[in-house]
């Protein structure tokens, strides 16, 4: 089994690098689950995040610079029990999915003790799955996380951003399954 990471400073594609490899495996009709994280602005300026999953399209803030929340990072308010209404949505099918890509594993995201242990779990399932790591904690993944796959590190750049949802492709399809019962 394998679970890839992908990291590279903020704004070099990390987002739309693993769409566009979870458009490859719906286009193969391959089931995928997980969620994204947008980014949403207003006027030029970035106003917040929006956190999107992948298998139902259910969607709510991450994040905003409006509202009221306990936690915050920045002028940004993280609204956990929104991420942790998200995971409890994935957990429900984790299993029945061919795939996993989760957007990103950040700051904001692991103020959420729910979303910690089951990152941690789906380190530890038989599911190829895709990471985006924010930049500033890459380093300490093994630290935080352990996992007993194969796992594979890359780091997006302007030279290679283009090229590589198809090297992610390439590695996850070796891993990828249907069950054909």
């Amino acid at each position: 089994m394998i679970k890839i990471f992908v990291t590279g400073p903020p704004g070099i594609g990390k987002t739309t690098c693993v769409y566009k490899v979870f458009e490859m495996l719906r286009l193969y009709e391959y089931r995928v689950g997980g969620f994204i994280t947008r980014e949403v602005r207003e006027g030029g300026k970035r106003i917040g995040f929006r956190i999107i999953e992948l298998d139902e399209g259910l969607e709510d803030w991450l994040a905003n610079i409006h509202g009221t929340s306990r936690y915050r990072i920045g002028k940004y308010y993280v609204f956990i029990d929104k991420l942790d209404s998200i995971i409890n949505s994935i957990e429900k099918r984790i299993m029945s999915y061919d795939a996993l890509i989760f957007d990103e594993i950040g700051p904001m995201e692991l103020l959420s003790s729910k979303f910690n242990t089951f990152i941690q779990r789906t380190l530890n399932i038989r599911v190829p799955t895709v990471y985006t790591v924010h930049h500033k904690i890459s380093n300490e993944l093994n630290k935080r996380f352990n996992t007993r796959y194969e796992n594979v590190l890359y780091i997006l750049t302007t030279d290679n951003r283009e090229g590589m949802p198809l090297i992610i492709w390439r590695a996850l399809s070796k891993y990828l399954t249907r069950d054909t019962t």
